[in-house]
């Protein structure tokens, strides 16, 4: 019986370009970025329930609701391009955080 290790098999290598590794930082920075607004908001919106139909302030309310919703949806519609900017420059990024 031979006990003698196994010489584990190297990951395979690639080859990337500067100007792609700095694409890939400005990428991380801004979804980052993002998803942190994003996260934020949320938690406003969470800690602003809505308030019963006719008591006071419940127009300002849903104004501020439907404002933070509106922010959610654009922040998520901007790092969506995000996304699509770097897989249009042949880079597909898996397990992105939400």
């Amino acid at each position: 019986m031979d006990n003698a290790p196994k010489p584990t098999a190297l990951p395979t290598a690639i080859t990337i370009g500067y100007e792609a590794i700095r694409d890939l930082a400005f990428f991380q920075e801004q979804y980052d970025r993002l998803t942190h607004e994003i996260q934020q908001v949320r938690i406003q919106l969470e800690s602003s329930p809505p308030l019963e139909p006719g008591s006071p302030k419940a127009d300002a309310r849903e104004e501020w609701r439907s404002w933070l919703q509106l922010q959610i949806k654009s922040k998520q519609h901007t790092r969506d391009d995000l996304v699509k900017t770097i897989q249009n420059k042949g880079i597909l990024v898996e397990n992105l955080p939400e």
